[in-house]
């Protein structure tokens, strides 16, 4: 159905026709040898167009078969519906500009003959016409493909530049508290060491006081940065599996069963802002969208992978499509290096599998 829905199909059913009509008008004619040669040229031209594409220079030719038997054969005339077509078709029409000589020089400028040429010219121009508006359809086509490729594939890089971005943010802030605790503890620990040192070998009992005294300084200077600096290290607000655990105990359309395993420390924070969505998302799609009773989730660590499975018992039809939020997700999680897959034989099933051992080792 795709074929004939072509111009070059009906291109080719009118080549057909016109050489059934040279054919037919020789038979009329008992048959004589001058319209069968003519006929074969033609139809070989048009067997060269249908295997191969010709230049539209190549119209000419017909025209001048045509023209070359016509004070042969009356009906070779009837003919120069074949390049007159062929020759709008292919956008050129200047091509015709001749036939409208011939036809009035050869005195066959019948009103039949007149409405024969002006229908096939008719034909031409509409055939000329489809094959512009496909070509625009189908051009726009391309360009709104590539243009979606184009955002996927722009949509992937700045995950992946996020999550980057993300790294490089948690290994700025290891390096400055390795800096500031060097810089500042490391060297009041040190010279409270070497007080001490000094103390043990004092023999005076005030050096041994002052000694002392400085001990005592430095340690209680030390002890405050180190508070201060953990201080400054604890968050404010609920982060990883923390925010996790807080999700599920704050969803109140229907009672979650909460299950976790492994060391959540391990997990890199930027996978824990693709993990919080997946489970929002979830339970989202649950407080709108099903009638389920009870929400299970797990949330599993291990050296290589973080994995998160949200299922729920509610009904779900199997030709229900997923939407634009889960799409989204699905794509972060492959920009990840993971994936993020969807089951509705039993339920409502999400599970997000992302890998963490390749993060690990460049650290």
């Amino acid at each position: 159905m795709a074929k004939l829905a072509r111009p070059s199909f009906y291109m080719g059913l009118w080549r057909i026709g016109g050489l059934f009509f040279l054919t037919v008008l020789w038979f009329i004619e008992n048959g004589t040898k001058v319209p069968f040669v003519l006929v074969m040229l033609l139809a070989i031209m048009a067997a060269l167009r249908w295997r191969i594409r010709l230049p539209s220079w190549t119209v000419l030719i017909d025209l001048c078969f045509c023209l070359l038997f016509s004070p042969f054969w009356v009906g070779s005339l009837y003919g120069l519906a074949l390049p007159l077509v062929e020759s709008l078709w292919r956008g050129r029409p200047y091509y015709c500009v001749p036939i409208p000589f011939i036809v009035f020089a050869s005195g066959a400028a019948t009103v039949h003959f007149v409405v024969f040429l002006l229908s096939a010219a008719l034909f031409g121009i509409v055939l000329r016409h489809w094959q512009q508006q496909r070509t625009s359809f189908w051009r726009e086509i391309d360009q709104e493909r590539k243009a979606r490729y184009e955002l996927e594939r722009l949509k992937i890089d700045l995950l992946q530049a996020n999550s980057e971005t993300a790294q490089m943010a948690e290994l700025t802030e290891r390096n400055r508290i390795a800096r500031d605790l060097h810089d500042h503890l490391g060297h009041d620990l040190t010279g409270a060491l070497l007080a001490l040192q000094a103390y043990e070998q004092c023999q005076h009992g005030e050096q041994a006081e002052k000694m002392f005294a400085q001990v005592k300084k430095r340690l209680t200077r030390s002890t405050k940065r180190l508070r201060d600096t953990v201080h400054d290290m604890t968050p404010v607000a609920l982060i990883g599996e923390q925010t996790i655990e807080s999700i599920t105990e704050n969803f109140t359309y229907c009672p979650v069963s909460y299950q976790k395993s492994g060391n959540m420390d391990s997990v890199p924070v930027y996978l824990w802002s693709l993990l919080i969505p997946c489970l929002k998302e979830a339970l989202t799609n649950v407080a709108r969208h099903s009638d389920a009773t009870k929400v299970t989730v797990h949330l599993d660590v291990t050296e290589t992978i973080v994995r998160l499975s949200i299922q729920d018992n509610g009904t779900c039809s199997a030709q229900s499509t997923d939407g634009s939020g889960l799409r989204n997700l699905k794509i972060r999680a492959r920009a990840a290096g993971g994936s993020l897959s969807v089951n509705r034989s039993s339920g409502y099933s999400i599970v997000c599998v992302l890998p963490i051992q390749e993060r690990k080792e460049a650290r």
